[in-house]
């Protein structure tokens, strides 16, 4: 009995982190460290891993920078953090040059420093650090562009398996002219597509299927497009869709285009999005300006100003069908609705998707900014009007 009480006693006592009120020195700092690293005794953790730290180790550099990063064991202190990652980094541990870009991007720093420390990072191995360096250069973000070393810092993201890298890269050779990037564009969309990228395999299927940077092979974009689809990429889906019901005839595929912000013919649209053969901003400039033809109309609608969510469906300039989607006043939708139905002109065949800024543009930029600070809608409550309508 009286042994089991010792053993008892030892293991409760092994289970104390030690105190950090007493200084510390040689292998005990490193023990100190340790120990209240383990139990999150993070309050006696700083002075020990101080200690250690200032002996240039990387590993104990790093974590006594996250501890000032998140406020664990003091007070938060951004400015010391970014010091003992700097210091870490220099001690050659990657991660810490990784997490001061970070913060550098985060507003701890400037893009010059945020470059700095993602390329020291990528050299030390760390994929996704190059990605993002190269992505910077690549926008030219707080310093200067270069494309040619994005390039090469995205290519290196890839090979360490980063699949932002191999997307990433994969665009920027994709939109040159020559033959050659291309080819290595396609290359890197199909690495990309191996490591469950939906995009990736999206990209190489519209590749295979148009013979760009590749020879033109149906079979293999199918393939691609099937693989996308299975990853919830909806235009890879509407795209096996159209070559499924095609059955080996030619086909032009109907792709999505974006757009942030977009106004035509005194229409202004936010967060507009189109699947249509014809591709790009004036496609989609084309599409509002049809639309915008009905403005007086759907400002009368919302005289005091809306932003009123819109799915609409087209073909061969005829209205197939108008969705007005979110909450909103059921007479403000069936308005909406019914003038797109018949005053709204479209050129195109698709289907589109905005918010549409209607009546007073005071009254709508605050609709607008209501909408963005509100909950996300399931978008399930709508008003349908399609041909068969009665007039």
């Amino acid at each position: 009995m009286l042994f089991s009480l010792a053993l008892a006693g030892c293991h409760k006592e092994s289970t104390q982190a030690p105190s950090g009120d007493e200084s510390c020195s040689g292998a005990r700092c490193v023990e100190q460290a340790e120990a209240a690293m383990f139990y999150k005794d993070y309050d006696n953790a700083r002075e020990p891993l101080t200690a250690v730290c200032e002996r240039n180790d990387g590993f104990q550099c790093f974590r006594l920078a996250e501890l000032y990063q998140t406020g664990r064991g003091g007070p938060v202190d951004l400015a010391k953090a970014a010091e003992v990652y700097e210091k870490s980094c220099a001690a050659e541990y990657p991660e810490a040059c990784e997490r001061r870009a970070d913060m550098a991007r985060d507003g701890t720093g400037t893009p010059q420093i945020e470059l700095e420390y993602a390329i020291k990072a990528c050299d030390g191995g760390r994929s996704a650090a190059c990605t993002r360096a190269g992505l910077q250069l690549s926008a030219g973000r707080g310093v200067e562009a270069d494309p040619v070393q994005a390039i090469e810092l995205m290519q290196k993201g890839c090979k360490l398996g980063d699949i932002d890298g191999c997307t990433g890269v994969g665009d920027l050779l994709f939109a040159q002219d020559s033959a050659d990037a291309k080819m290595r564009g396609v290359s890197a969309y199909i690495n990309a597509c191996v490591g469950h990228s939906a995009y990736g395999c999206f990209k190489a299927a519209i590749a295979f299927h148009e013979g760009t940077g590749t020879k033109r092979d149906v079979a293999r974009a199918e393939q691609h497009f099937a693989k996308a689809c299975e990853w919830q990429f909806d235009d890879a889906c509407h795209a096996v869709k159209q070559l499924t019901e095609a059955a080996g005839k030619p086909v032009e595929l109907e792709l999505t285009t974006k757009a942030a912000e977009l106004g035509a013919g005194g229409l202004q649209t936010r967060d507009l999005a189109c699947r249509m053969v014809a591709q790009g901003e004036p496609a989609l400039a084309k599409v509002v300006a049809g639309v915008a033809k009905s403005k007086e109309s759907l400002d009368s609608c919302a005289k005091e100003g809306a932003a009123i969510a819109v799915r609409w469906e087209f073909e061969n300039g005829k209205l197939l069908q108008a969705k007005v989607v979110g909450k909103a006043p059921k007479k403000l939708k069936e308005c909406v609705a019914y003038v797109l139905r018949k005053k709204a002109k479209y050129s195109h065949s698709g289907t589109c998707s905005a918010v549409l800024l209607l009546g007073d543009p005071d009254g709508a930029a605050k609709a607008l900014a209501a909408r963005a600070s509100a909950p996300a809608d399931d978008g399930r409550v709508h008003v349908r009007m399609s041909a068969e309508d009665e007039e």
